[in-house]
């Protein structure tokens, strides 16, 4: 099945027109890496001031999908495993970061990574993606020039 995936301006993560969206702004400091950063609302509480595992899980997913943007693929996530290191107080400031790890065909290898302010990782998480199009192979092995 071809599915047609066109972007829009009502993602709940990074649509400037979804109302009860994130807002989120992407960067591209590189090829196949994508960052963000937020604060958490306070409406995103799982357990008393804590931030709910699922909004961490989401925004893994959303920058790791942003990755793949940023080596021109559009993607949808297949399979995702996050790891939560250290709990977030709602209110924290997170930055989320990206990264394509090896294209094969028209699997995608992600890997991202959520930090509080002082730079230590509170969650981080592995996914496997599916390109729209076959992607030209990208590998962790490859030298940089």
């Amino acid at each position: 099945m071809n599915l047609t995936i066109d972007r829009d301006s009502h993602c709940f993560c990074c649509g400037a027109d979804n109302e009860r969206g994130l807002h989120l702004v992407v960067s591209y400091p590189e090829k196949g890496m994508a960052e963000t950063s937020l604060s958490v609302p306070l409406w995103f509480s799982g357990w008393k001031s804590m931030t709910h595992g699922g909004l961490l899980a989401t925004l893994l997913d959303e920058i790791m999908a942003h990755a793949c943007v940023g080596i021109s693929q559009q993607a949808v996530t297949a399979e995702i495993t996050v790891r939560y290191q250290k709990a977030v107080e709602t209110g924290a400031t997170l930055r989320a970061v990206g990264k394509v790890e090896e294209a094969r065909g028209r699997i995608l290898l992600t890997q991202g990574w959520l930090y509080d302010a002082e730079g230590s990782i509170v969650a981080e998480a592995s996914a496997r993606f599916v390109a729209t199009t076959r992607v030209g192979p990208v590998s962790r092995h490859e030298e940089k020039a």
